[in-house]
């Protein structure tokens, strides 16, 4: 196996999970080290998307019932897999709106940010008491940790919004199709870099829409004081 084939088959067990915790950080350190790798993660994770968004659109449904036009239809589905394909990565490199909130480590490269902590949030839902005051890190990624009230449902929506002065809370990020961890928590991470200090609220609700479901846990963030002591 050729160092290309080897960097191929260690990216895709990375991005499904099948590295162990040695291999992984090992190879988030070289994902620091070496841009043109990431570069290349960044595409299969792109390409992984896409083809979610094309079964999604019911390009790869099965149709027993064309029978013999399949030789026909067939490569009318090729090109317009590639075509679609093709339109939705030009639409990710050119339109999308660069993510805040991504769901692991390993979707920290198709945001354009290495795979570092550089703070961990978590939140646990409490009776009474003031929102947290954490800190913001310049650059990095946030790792947040939260529970839900309810553990039933299969998975989770989390979204972020910034409580803006006098008016109501603007969006700032979503993620759907989260489930809890082993230890019982909802992960996901932000990018730092792309948030600014303020006062937030952190939703949470079960993605089957189940009344009751939601809970919110309000926070602030400041920024680092980088001034020098007296």
């Amino acid at each position: 196996m050729t160092n290309a084939e080897h960097d191929f088959a260690t990216m895709q067990d990375f991005i499904v999970g099948r590295l162990s915790s040695d291999e992984r950080r090992a190879f988030e350190n070289r994902l620091v080290r070496e841009p043109q790798l990431a570069r290349e993660l960044e595409q299969s994770l792109r390409m992984r998307e896409g083809l979610q968004q094309l079964r999604t659109r019911g390009y790869f449904r099965k149709d027993a019932a064309r029978g013999r036009s399949s030789r026909i239809w067939v490569p009318a589905l090729a090109a317009a897999a590639c075509a679609g394909f093709a339109l939705f990565l030009w639409q990710s490199r050119i339109a999308a709106p660069a993510p805040i909130l991504v769901p692991s480590l390993e979707w920290s490269a198709a945001a354009g940010v290495a795979p570092l902590v550089g703070a961990h949030f978590t939140f646990v839902a409490v009776r009474g008491g003031p929102a947290p005051d954490l800190e913001l890190p310049s650059a990095g990624l946030i790792e947040i940790r939260a529970t839900p009230s309810s553990r039933a449902a299969a998975s989770y929506r989390v979204a972020l919004a910034r409580e803006a002065e006098g008016g109501p809370a603007q969006p700032v990020a979503e993620l759907r199709d989260l489930v809890l961890g082993a230890d019982g928590y909802l992960h996901c991470f932000a990018v730092a870099a792309r948030l600014v200090a303020g006062s937030y609220v952190l939703r949470i609700e079960a993605d089957t829409n189940t009344p009751g479901t939601t809970d919110a846990f309000p926070f602030k963030l400041h920024a680092r004081d980088t001034r020098p002591s007296p």
